[in-house]
């Protein structure tokens, strides 16, 4: 057996030395199998030629990479994804932060959005916009509905580690209703006594029955240990404004102020004592630009993860030449506000005759305005309360589009047109309005107007001097116009609109916008005690039918109850038609797709869209099913 290998070993190989033939020889001897065992196979190199070596490492390569997928198609198949502790939020906002206190930040959005991370209240929205605890761990109501009783967590500190009690919620309460403190929520509370029981229990006593009281309570709660040494008419000045120390879930982490003095960005970091679910985030940091322009740009650039708003124009010339889709998703989040036009028949004798009122609804093409001015970026309504409220009726009286109609219910009530020069409307040369420019080619264009007895059908529409509101008159002045009515436009500055408009109720017509809050509780926009200032009844409606429903209404915790007196309120409002109600738009919130666990669609106020904030995240890791 010897001299046969030697022999064939020197046949084949040669080149072998008597070194190699040894070991061979010895493999040989040892050998006990066939198969060579893991020693032996470190010598297996030495008798492969290229082409062979080349294959085996191919074929392990393969082994490996099939193992590979294998193993991570078993993995991703176990199992899921799912959020992780880390990374930041940097959101771009239109305007700077005056004041970050719940009780003062109501007459500022930026405001009003940092409050909603920093500060908590006894009760809150959830994302189905239900009202459930926050601050508290029950809550009890008094058989006559006038005694609301709250029984406060006993784990929650503020910021500064200081223990939150009874007497934070009595000074939140006493500080609004303290006219110093000049709280635009101090109507919420009028007449409302609030009791400390003990250090964890608080009383709140009203003088009547108010089913939507509840809604008040969501309002931040600040430190008494803090604000209670500082004067009242000198709390816009403290430094917790801009620094504040609440319980939510984020706390203030730094500012930095141009050299003007006004504030470029601002970071919180998350609270890691906070009481309830914390949130992914490390970090919320927010960036301030004066303009939406700027503000898109830096979205492009990725120099901020989302943008508070986008507003309609932008979304139809920026979004798609500088904005990749791919990149950001687009939130519409319905708001609990609706546009409407207001008639104010004092303002405007006419308007007293429901003929005209009802020509003027008619003549409206409702789709025609949410497809020009918010590219489909609302909803049609006929009434004031919205979907998904108490006394939603989606089949309530409708004056849809029928230009035909409105024309010969005007001629009917003895309204004939006659020929006119310098058809379009006037322009308005007060101080506080924006003049309307009148196209050159239109000037002496010959338009048909209505007269009665020689006098013409005439009404001024008044808007704020907002993009959408002025596109949206603009159209609305046409469609009436078409049928006869002569419409003069009066577009106010913004800053205007309440104190020498709406306080004064100095307009014909008003298209404006209502925000109904989570309650549609209508008495503060159409009961007739409210019709001067600082009442809502913008069209100064008055019926002692609706009154004692409205009132009625407001008195009962039972929501079947309370459905009925809005549907009979509802149907006796469109058919005195006192308003005309157009649509509820939609608030365009922009963020990159890199963050993830957004789940709200309808909020009150833009504020409300960082409800759910502690299911946000950007950072993912995989765990077994």
């Amino acid at each position: 057996m010897t001299s046969f290998l030697n022999t064939k070993f020197k046949k084949n190989f040669p080149s072998f030395s008597k070194q190699k033939l040894r070991i061979w020889k010895s493999i040989k001897q040892l050998q006990s199998h066939q198969f060579p065992n893991l020693k032996q196979f470190k010598y297996l190199s030495r008798f492969l030629n290229k082409k062979e070596k080349f294959i085996i490492k191919v074929l392990l390569i393969l082994i490996v990479c099939c193992f590979i997928l294998l193993m991570g198609r078993l993995y991703f198949s176990q199992t899921k994804e799912i959020a992780k502790t880390g990374g930041q939020y940097i959101e771009g906002l239109i305007g700077t932060p005056q004041y970050i206190n719940p009780i003062l930040a109501p007459i500022n959005e930026v405001d009003l959005d940092i409050c909603q991370l920093v500060f908590s209240g006894l009760l809150k929205y959830n994302e189905k916009q239900e009202i459930v605890p926050d601050l508290i761990e029950k809550y009890e109501i008094s058989e006559n509905q006038k005694e609301y009783t709250f029984f406060l967590r006993k784990n929650v500190l503020w910021h500064d580690k200081e223990k939150f009690n009874a007497d934070d919620v009595l000074f939140t309460i006493k500080s609004i209703q303290n006219s110093d403190f000049k709280s635009p929520l101090s109507n919420n509370f009028k007449d409302i006594e609030v009791k400390k029981i003990n250090d964890y229990t608080v009383q709140f006593i009203l003088k009547k029955p108010l089913a939507p009281f509840l809604s008040s309570l969501t309002i931040g709660i600040i430190p008494a240990h803090l604000w209670e040494n500082i004067p009242s008419n000198q709390a816009s000045l403290a430094v917790y404004n801009l620094k504040p120390i609440g319980t939510g879930p984020f706390q203030f982490h730094s500012l930095i102020k141009d050299q003007r003095g006004l504030i470029q960005s601002y970071i919180l970091k998350r609270n890691a004592f906070y009481y309830d679910k914390k949130s992914y985030f490390d970090k919320i940091a927010f960036k301030f630009y004066s303009d939406f322009k700027d503000a898109v740009s830096d979205l492009k650039t990725k120099k901020i993860d989302g943008l508070n708003y986008l507003p309609k124009d932008f979304l139809s010339k920026e979004l798609n030449k500088t904005i990749s889709q791919k990149d950001f998703t687009l939130y519409p989040l319905y708001l609990h506000q609706y546009m409407g036009i207001f008639f104010n028949q004092q303002k405007n004798p006419l308007l007293k005759e429901k003929v005209i009122r009802e020509a003027l609804a008619l003549s409206l093409d409702k789709q025609k305005i949410i497809d020009e001015v918010l590219d489909q970026g609302g909803e049609i309504i006929d009434a004031p309360i919205l979907k998904n409220q108490i006394g939603y009726n989606p089949k309530i009286k409708k004056y849809n589009y029928d230009i035909e109609k409105a024309k010969q219910l005007l001629d009917k009530a003895g309204w004939k047109l006659k020929e006119e020069k310098n058809g379009e409307a006037k322009k308005i040369t007060k101080k506080t309005a924006t003049k309307v420019e009148v196209k050159e080619s239109e000037k002496n264009t010959k338009k048909l107007f209505l007269y009665k007895k020689n006098k013409e059908l005439k009404i001024t529409l008044t808007t704020v001097d907002q993009s959408e509101n002025i596109k949206t008159a603009q159209i609305i002045q046409k469609f009436w116009q078409d049928i006869g009515i002569k419409v003069d436009l009066k577009i106010i500055d913004p800053k205007d609109i309440q104190d020498e408009t709406i306080k004064f109720r100095d307009y014909e017509a008003l298209f404006y916008g209502k925000n109904v809050g989570f309650d549609p509780d209508p008495y503060p926009f159409w009961h007739s005690s409210q019709i001067n200032y600082p009442g809502l009844n913008l069209s100064l409606y008055s019926n002692k039918q609706t009154d004692q429903l409205l009132e009625e209404a407001r008195k009962t915790n039972n929501l079947a109850e309370r459905e009925i007196k809005y549907l009979k309120f509802q149907d006796i409002l469109i058919e005195d038609l006192p308003a005309i109600f157009l649509y509820n738009p939609t608030y365009t919130y922009i963020i990159n797709k890199q963050i993830k666990g957004i789940g709200i669609s309808r909020i009150i106020n833009p504020s409300d869209r960082f409800i759910g904030i502690e299911n946000w995240y950007s950072k993912t890791k995989r765990k077994f099913k």
